[in-house]
């Protein structure tokens, strides 16, 4: 007789939930390294334009070209500050989808212990009705001990 564990498919489920969970984190992992990716980007050029303003600013410049390169700056340092707080939303997402890993892995674990018990108690009783057999073969071979002559 071969082991059948009762509870088969919600272990199965429990292990493609996890296995989902593991691409989950994966995806906010690779979204979170390109948006750190984007920030950095994003303070490099902001850099390069206080940079440029600078170098700018010690000769004679006109008012409208001074109003925008300041109007470009404040808009990067606004673009940088989203970038700031994308990236705190992907560290969030992240820490999320790593307790949701965690849940999934717990989940399966247990289903685990429980068809590991589960096939110990088959190992078991597999053992003890061989026991019984064979020790209905004695009897049936020598007989019982009180029948002995």
């Amino acid at each position: 007789m071969a082991y059948h564990f009762k509870l088969e498919t919600i272990l199965g489920l429990r292990r493609n939930l996890e296995e989902l969970a593991q691409q989950k984190l994966a995806r906010e992992l690779a979204l979170l390294a390109a948006e750190k990716l984007r920030l950095a980007a994003l303070q490099q050029e902001r850099k390069e334009l206080i940079a440029e303003f600078e170098e700018e600013k010690h000769r004679k410049m006109s008012a409208p070209v001074f109003a925008f390169y300041v109007e470009g700056i404040f808009r990067k340092e606004q673009e940088v500050e989203a970038g700031f707080a994308r990236v705190e939303a992907g560290q969030a997402a992240v820490v999320r989808a790593r307790e949701e890993l965690a849940a999934k892995m717990r989940d399966k674990k247990v289903m685990e212990k429980a068809r590991e018990r589960d096939y110990q108690k088959f190992l078991l009783a597999a053992l003890k009705k061989e026991q019984n057999e064979a020790d209905e073969q004695m009897v049936l071979r020598f007989g019982r001990k009180g029948n002995l002559h």
